[in-house]
């Protein structure tokens, strides 16, 4: 290759071959595609013995563009390609480019253009429109401007793989990450073979909790031994990654990815240092067919198979199905028409009476939300107040449902309802935002309303969730003078020591236990239970959704002392409700 009488730095095309030495186990793999075999020669003998960045070359070989197209395509950690510009066709090694960028999708290889030619492909447009790395004409490749361009092209695939590593795999397990694993999904979408593929998210749980108890060292541990065990059982045939902190992804054909076989697995405690941990895991499934999804979709369509697993089949798994996907879009659907409901003042406010038993006279206001669309039809409650909580919207809806409700209790004090209290509904989410008290001692200012006539429900189950956080939330609600109720009573599961800390005024019993009032084989006990706990903790009672004059009289009798229900009153608009207390002698008419 090196003429011995020139200055040693010119190729000299050769008849011997010399083999590339590929006995390393870590090796750089060239290709050299040309058409003319002394090139291969000239090349192979340049680069003989010669280690760059501490690995030996190993050279393949490929005469034409074609046959280099079926070698990349079955080869792999090819980190260079030696190309020939000009060999069956006159564009053929740039039609290779194209080839090897957009179907092979070998983005990472390092493509160095050579031409003896260079008319057939002038630099400046070349290197402009085709992604390639270099390109040189075979006239300047001496044998030292070959190893700087083989060199300068390892060291920037060496870069980009260990990028490729940080941004694709995980490094505690060592798996692929998430954005890896929806490459590889992709992929298999992209196949014409797919068939009966499932892809699954797998999550440990209680998790969070081993992290508090044990610490992060002793959960990362877990996590490693769950992905060597993963690993191990399931073999080559299932793909597998870690696709968040506790969650894996598995993709494989039905038969690999067998939930029950998978759940088995966790049966065996975790050898995790010295002790044995025993832990749970919760799968969400969908399969994969082909033209029919995405990569991204069927992740999330396994998100919501878990989601539904987790909330009901702790411990189990899930598959998906397209009636979850109906549900998924319709929550979408309502959320994007809640938005456009809160923008178009659709959203309103009505007042459902509450009435002294004994004395049959009202004595507070609930104020309830309600959302009218614009054909006339009502969206229920307990449909869109679930999703402006979980959205965050509740903040301002509540926060606007607050004021209003104050500012019409003023203007019926102002009309003579004097002894009338205002109640509001607050959500977890309400109370556990930062500024939930600022809100409150603004609304109180803003709106003149006395504290002493505004009460707040809360329903039991927020009551009784994060108890040092509730009791510090709610004595500061009162040492403003407000009131506190807690709603649909005997719904929860409540502690009373619990509930004797709380400093709360009013129980308010669930509609469900006020129409056991007319069922002669339950009679009521609930309801009565819970005006007896009320005497006993010396708090107000009201019962909700009285219908009939015997629920009434039957919830007197055991001692309640107040109710609401359309046996006094449905939920009225604020003109109604100004007309009907007018005609009570509650109000004075304006």
């Amino acid at each position: 290759m090196l003429d011995p009488s020139s200055d040693g730095d010119t190729l000299q095309f050769l008849d011997d071959e010399t083999d590339a030495e590929s006995s390393k186990p870590l090796v750089w793999r060239l290709l050299v595609v040309d058409d003319e075999p002394d090139v291969h020669r000239a090349t192979t003998f340049a680069l003989a013995g010669v280690q760059i960045l501490g690995r030996q070359l190993e050279f393949l070989h490929a005469y034409s563009a074609s046959e280099a197209a079926l070698l990349l395509a079955g080869e792999a950690e090819v980190a260079i390609v030696l190309l020939d510009v000009v060999m069956e066709r006159e564009d053929a090694g740039l039609a290779l480019v194209k080839t090897i960028r957009q179907e092979l999708k070998l983005t990472d290889l390092r493509i160095i253009l050579r031409t003896g030619q260079p008319g057939y492909a002038p630099e400046i447009e070349t290197i402009h429109d085709f992604d390639i790395n270099d390109y040189k004409t075979k006239s300047e490749l001496t044998r030292t401007k070959l190893y700087a361009t083989v060199t300068a092209a390892l060291r920037a695939y060496e870069q980009i793989r260990k990028l490729d590593e940080m941004a694709f795999y995980d490094r505690l397990s060592c798996l692929p990450n998430r954005n890896k694993f929806i490459d590889l999904s992709e992929e298999r979408l992209a196949t014409s073979t797919l068939s009966d593929v499932v892809i699954a998210i797998l999550d440990i749980d209680d998790f969070s909790e081993i992290n508090d108890a044990l610490g992060h060292q002793q959960g990362d541990r877990l996590l490693q031994s769950v992905a060597d065990r993963l690993k191990f059982e399931l073999g080559p045939d299932a793909v597998l990654a870690r696709i968040g902190s506790d969650t894996f992804g598995l993709m494989g054909a039905r038969d690999v990815i067998d939930p029950l076989r998978i759940l088995s697995l966790f049966r065996r405690p975790f050898v995790v240092q010295d002790d044995a941990m025993i832990v749970t895991a919760t799968m969400g499934l969908t399969e994969l067919f082909t033209g029919t999804t995405s990569g991204r979709d069927a992740l999330k369509d396994a998100n919501i198979a878990l989601k539904r697993a987790k909330k009901s089949r702790r411990g189990s798994f899930v598959m998906f199905s397209a009636e979850m996907g109906s549900d998924i879009r319709e929550r979408v659907r309502l959320l994007q028409s809640l938005r456009n409901a809160v923008e178009s003042e659709r959203l309103f406010i009505v007042y459902q009476p509450q009435i002294d038993l004994t004395t049959n006279q009202i004595v507070g206001l609930e104020a309830l939300i309600r959302w009218r669309n614009e054909d006339g039809t009502f969206v229920p409650p307990d449909r869109f107040i679930p999703l402006a909580e979980a959205s965050g919207m509740i903040i301002a809806i509540g926060d606007w449902v607050l004021r209003m409700a104050c500012h019409e209790l003023v203007r019926l004090q102002t009309q003579g309802g004097k002894d009338i209290r205002m109640s509001v509904n607050v959500s977890q989410i309400q109370f556990r935002n930062p500024e939930f008290m600022d809100k409150l001692r603004a609304a109180l200012t803003d709106t003149g309303i006395k504290p002493e006539c505004l009460e707040l429900e809360i329903t039991e189950s927020v009551a009784m969730e994060d108890a040092d956080f509730m009791l510090e939330t709610l004595h500061g609600v009162r040492q403003l003078g407000i009131s506190i109720a807690i709603d649909d009573f005997g719904t929860g599961y409540s502690s009373l020591s619990q509930l004797r800390q709380l400093p709360i005024d009013r129980l308010k019993i669930d509609r469900a236990f006020v129409t056991e009032l007319s069922d002669n084989a339950l009679g009521g006990h609930i309801a009565s239970m819970v005006i007896e706990l009320g005497r006993n903790l010396d708090l107000k009672v009201i019962a909700e959704g009285i219908e009939t004059e015997g629920q009434a009289a039957r919830l007197k009798e055991l001692g309640c002392h107040e109710g609401q229900g359309y046996l006094y009153a449905r939920p009225m608009t604020s003109s109604a409700l100004r007309e009907w207390l007018i005609a009570r002698g509650s109000i004075v008419g304006s």
